[in-house]
């Protein structure tokens, strides 16, 4: 026992030296640096990402394949039960939420619906249309517009992007020899300011005594076409409308209508071809800033705003009718904004308030108060409100032979004591105001010079208090 006892005291001892000396070994071979596994996990870190990706593009390649098969797959289940259907049958209709509403021509295809396969959710688009085919003349020399029917089915997925979509068409034919439908070859134009067509329009053509309701694209020139229409007056709806555009819409006339509107409810005239155009362009964002003529802001000024898109007339006054019409005040920072809004001349009324003077808008157009808004442009208009309360002066120069006002007259302000000896140009309007910058105009009496080509120059004098002075000056021609 005692020379067991003192083995296992001598153990420890031996295992210490052991530990030392293979750290004097690890030390000679040398190890990994704190640099070198820092690189080596850097290194791991961007292969596994690489093969992460990888694998993540591989999986949704797969999974895209797969969807589209699935969509392929329902889009010719969808053809192969509508080549089943009587050929009569091959129409159109959804559920308006109260009543089955059809398409033309109309039928048993379901328009609209969505059908989920295995965990892939589907959006299936179904039109059709008829088609008058040239080969036998077209209307109005063809008296039997309805040729054939073309069918249209969309399979749509995931975003329902482009990528994310599969076609298929199919024309379909009446047994025997081909015989009236009835109704009338209705087509639709949509057109931009410009009067070129609107591409990818929606248009929705609705006829309440026929149930019928449904939604067209417009093709590459805007128009869309369709054969075998039943035939009213003025019984067809259109609406018109299109991502970022002002949509458009027609009307019943007057007076079921309070004005004379531009737009009618189309008619359709058996076996005849009818037109029908509507103007829509892009929506405009339009700002309304008042500011006075040094462009320093001046708040909660009230307005009107009127104007945009036509439509109609009044048939008592004949005044303009016009889509927009807005009464409303400017903020503390003297500006009120109205988006996606119509293109078209917008009319700006600025009463006076006990303050300020209204002047006029700015850019300059036709009139001190109307601004034409461009489709598409950002509508930025500024009415200028004169201070009644600083010494200033807003001449207005006009021919003494009928009162209009002459543009691009000389006007010069002057006086030799204060000194001041300023020369500005008349707007568009005949119209110039003094100072042109603060400080405001010093009290006294002022000598004024006004010339222009062909105008006898006129000299005058004016006084200046401590307020805004309105002063007509007519020039005589030569």
């Amino acid at each position: 026992m005692p020379y067991i006892s003192s083995k296992l005291k001598q153990f420890p001892i031996r295992v210490k030296v052991i530990k030392m000396k293979n750290i004097k070994e690890q030390k000679k071979k040398g190890g990994f640096t704190l640099i070198e596994v820092v690189i080596f996990l850097g290194l791991f870190g961007i292969i596994s990402m690489v093969f992460f990706q990888t694998y993540i593009v591989t999986m949704r390649t797969i999974l895209e394949s797969k969807n589209r098969l699935g969509a392929t797959a329902l889009a010719n289940q969808r053809m192969e039960i509508i080549r089943s259907l009587p050929y009569d049958n091959i129409g159109t209709k959804h559920w308006n939420g109260s009543a089955w509403v059809y398409g033309i021509p109309a039928g048993e295809l379901i328009e609209e619906e969505d059908i989920s396969v295995n965990t892939t959710k589907y959006h299936v688009d179904t039109f059709v249309q008829y088609v008058d085919d040239s080969f036998d003349g077209v209307t109005p020399a063809d008296t039997i517009p309805t040729d054939y029917k073309k069918v249209r089915v969309t399979v749509s997925w995931g975003g329902l992007g482009s990528d994310q979509t599969i076609a298929l068409f199919g024309n379909f034919s009446p047994n025997g020899v081909e015989s009236a439908s009835g109704g009338g070859t209705l087509s639709i134009n949509v057109l931009n300011a410009a009067g070129v067509g609107v591409s990818g329009a929606n248009v929705r053509i609705q006829k309440a005594s026929s149930s019928i309701d449904t939604t067209v694209t417009t093709d590459a020139t805007g128009n869309v076409t369709l054969p075998g229409a039943p035939a009213g007056t003025e019984a067809y709806t259109i609406t018109v409308s299109k991502s970022g555009y002002y949509g458009a819409s027609t009307f019943p006339a007057y007076p079921t209508t309070a004005y004379s509107p531009v737009d009618v409810h189309a008619t359709v005239v058996a076996a005849s071809l009818n037109q029908k155009s509507i103007v829509m362009d892009q929506e405009v964002d339009i700002t309304l800033r008042t500011k006075d003529p040094f462009g320093t802001d001046v708040p909660s000024i009230g307005f009107t705003l009127a104007g945009g898109r036509v439509l109609g007339t009044n048939p008592s006054t004949s005044a303009t009718v016009y889509q927009f019409s807005s009464t409303s005040t400017t903020n503390t920072s003297g500006e009120k904004k109205y988006d996606n809004e119509s293109y078209g001349q917008y009319t700006v009324t600025v009463p006076d308030t006990a303050n300020y003077a209204f002047w006029k808008i700015t850019p300059e157009g036709t009139s001190k108060t109307i601004y034409d808004a461009l489709p598409g442009a950002n509508a930025d208009i500024t009415a200028v409100m004169l201070d009644k309360n600083i010494a200033s002066l807003k001449a207005s120069v006009v021919n003494d032979a009928d009162g209009s006002p002459i543009a691009g007259a000389s006007v010069k302000l002057s006086n030799t004591t204060l000194p001041y000896d300023v020369t500005l140009t008349t707007d568009a309007f005949g119209e110039v105001y003094f100072p042109e910058s603060l400080p405001a105009l010093t009290s006294g009496t002022y000598d004024i010079e006004i010339s222009k080509s062909g105008f006898v120059t006129k000299t005058d004098t004016v006084t200046i208090g401590s307020v805004l002075e309105n002063e007509t000056y007519n020039l005589v021609s030569n």
